[in-house]
């Protein structure tokens, strides 16, 4: 109960940090940063008392999450909060071993799910209305 008390509390303060740093970043690059740093965890966590299939795993899956943030904050925003909210599912398959048998601390899987949940969520939403209110025009290639 404490860890999920914990990742709502997180998720909140990501939350007011990246609203009250719009003013200097774009929405984006803080949602980017984010999926960039939850995915290194794991990574961290994999580099003790594991094996180098559970190392080669965690890396694999962190890199695959780094190129969907630069990917998704150069071509379409709403990649990135999709990358949070797998990381959420990511976080599921860590808890209590099942399946993925890295060793971690007993409540990070927890903890983290609720923290990607609600972040991916909010920059979802976030994301889909800056595409309503900024609806992308295709410019003609030679102007009349």
């Amino acid at each position: 109960m404490v860890e999920t008390i914990a990742g709502i509390v997180t998720a909140v303060i990501c939350i007011l940090l990246s609203q009250m740093l719009a003013k200097y970043f774009p929405t984006k690059l803080m949602a980017a940063t984010l999926l960039v740093a939850i995915a290194f965890i794991y990574v961290g966590f994999s580099l003790k008392e594991n094996p180098i299939n559970l190392i080669i795993l965690e890396v694999a899956v962190a890199l695959g999450l780094y190129f969907l943030a630069i990917v998704g904050y150069t071509r379409n925003s709403l990649l990135i909060a999709y990358g949070i909210l797998f990381h959420g599912v990511w976080d599921i398959f860590h808890h209590k071993g099942l399946p993925i048998q890295t060793a971690i601390p007993g409540y990070w899987p927890t903890f983290c799910f609720v923290v990607d949940v609600i972040d991916g969520l909010f920059f979802l939403f976030v994301f889909k209305a800056q595409k309503r209110h900024n609806p992308v025009t295709l410019k003609p290639f030679v102007e009349a």
